[in-house]
């Protein structure tokens, strides 16, 4: 056993990152960081008593060098007898339609298929091959950008299933144990390229620091894992209740949470949800876009980095990706059709008035067809539309209606109507107009679903 191995050991032991049994889920790039730790555990794999997989991405971003990675890889995996999975993912598609970087795209990728396959296969640990330098290099970008507390705390060593257990080990001592054991790698060119910032702050600024501390990683390691033990001790490091959120879609921030005693916490909390629900870093300068909309009024709206945008409503603010213009919509449909609007489907069903029973579902209507015409319409709403809410009495506009119900402008604009003769049967999904309502005296029905797919 070498130094180089028993500092790994020493690391996962004092920082319980891997316990006995595990099912372990290696991220493998086929670079030298995620070789070392594919050999490492590899090698001591009866010691902890574990089970090994591994999984490698090819981003399709450099040509016939990514498919060689990707052969690599699957030798390296059938030489050791370490089951491989491999996955093809278009990052450059991807980061082009959610208008992230190709580095934010390929994260995102990256930990969604990881995730994935780990519930697939019931992996215990994903892990990631991190090191010091990594580490480094992120707590120098985080504090370049703003970033909150756990920005500038750096990599951390565990975040739920992942751990990072060579996050103890400099590029340097990975690659000497590497030669010295005779083990084959990639390298990954464009890791020499100054394009990316990170690869400047590698390539030109860290080697510049490092003469004032030639131990920079071993001391900003030191640092990143004090900082983590502060953020947990404080349990900040936790989603905030008062705030609604859904994964890559959302967050929603009821004006009355900026109104806490410590707007410190309060903040950061804010910040670390965000983040997470995003896959994203959110830089200082965003949190005080979001928070210069507390006192503006509703429909304002702050544009955020990695096209994403902040919007006030009456009583929250809504985090969402940045769209487009709503899609106008403009549709018919008859008794017994189905059609498909966006990513639901709306259908129109006849059924005899006694076997109507009416249920809680915003999603499910029924109406009286008596004297109704064969065809409906399907429109977004407009400016001056009216309709009769059932259940009151007079007309509404439907722009009132859409704001009594708290409706967000995202949302607004793409609410859709359905129409007969001109005249407005149903707010999609949310109301009935009285006039077409189920009666007494009701000789045909019809019935409106909209669902997903």
């Amino acid at each position: 056993m070498n130094a180089t191995e028993q500092k790994v050991l020493r690391f996962i032991k004092e920082n319980d990152l891997s316990k006995t049994n595990d099912k372990i889920l290696i991220a493998l790039s086929g670079g030298p960081d995620s070789i070392f730790v594919l050999h490492f555990f590899n090698k001591y794999k009866n010691k902890f008593k574990i089970e090994l997989s591994a999984v490698h991405i090819n981003h399709l971003l450099r040509g016939q060098e990514s498919d060689r990675d990707e052969m690599f890889c699957e030798a390296v995996c059938k030489e050791l007898v370490i089951p491989l999975y491999s996955y093809r993912k278009n990052v450059k598609a991807l980061a082009k339609r959610k208008n992230l970087s190709i580095e934010l795209a390929a994260r995102e990728v990256r930990y969604s298929v990881f995730q994935k396959l780990a519930k697939e296969n019931k992996s215990d640990k994903i892990v990631t091959a991190h090191t010091a330098n990594d580490n480094v290099e992120t707590v120098f970008l985080n504090l370049i950008k703003g970033a909150g507390l756990n920005g500038i705390a750096g990599i951390p060593l565990k975040r739920g299933n992942i751990i990072r257990p060579i996050l103890c080990l400099t590029k340097t001592e990975i690659l000497n144990y590497l030669e010295s054991n005779q083990f084959e790698y990639r390298i990954d060119q464009s890791n020499l390229s100054n394009e990316f910032e990170r690869n400047f702050l590698r390539n030109e600024i860290i080697p510049l620091i490092s003469k004032l501390n030639p131990s920079l990683d071993k001391a900003i390691l030191n640092t990143s894992v004090n900082l983590q033990g502060l953020i947990n001790e404080l349990n900040l490091d936790k989603d905030e209740t008062d705030l609604r959120f859904k994964r890559n879609e959302f967050v929603k921030i009821p004006i009355t949470y900026f109104a806490k005693k410590n707007k410190k916490i309060s903040l950061h909390l804010l910040k670390n949800v965000l983040d997470k629900n995003f896959g994203v870093k959110f830089q200082s300068t965003d949190i005080k876009k979001i928070t210069s909309l507390i006192d503006n009024q509703a429909g304002k709206s702050e544009e955020l980095s990695a096209g994403l945008i902040a919007l006030r409503s009456r009583d929250e603010i809504l985090i969402k990706h940045k769209t487009e213009k709503p899609k106008l919509i403009s549709k018919q449909i008859k008794a017994g059709e189905k059609v498909k609007i966006g990513n639901k489907t709306l259908s129109i069903e006849k059924i005899n008035p006694a076997n109507i029973k009416i249920i809680k579902d915003s999603n499910i209507e029924f109406i009286s067809a008596d004297g109704l015409q064969s065809i409906f319409q399907i429109r977004n709403w407009k400016d001056g539309d009216k309709f009769n809410p059932i259940g009151m009495k007079g007309t509404k506009k439907v722009s009132d209606y859409l704001n009594d119900i708290r409706m967000d402008s995202f949302e607004k604009k793409n609410q859709l109507v359905l129409l007969n003769n001109n005249k407005i049967v149903w707010i999609i999904g949310k109301r009935l107009d009285d006039n077409f309502k189920i009666t007494s005296t009701t000789k045909k029905a019809l019935k409106l679903i909209i669902s997903n797919g």
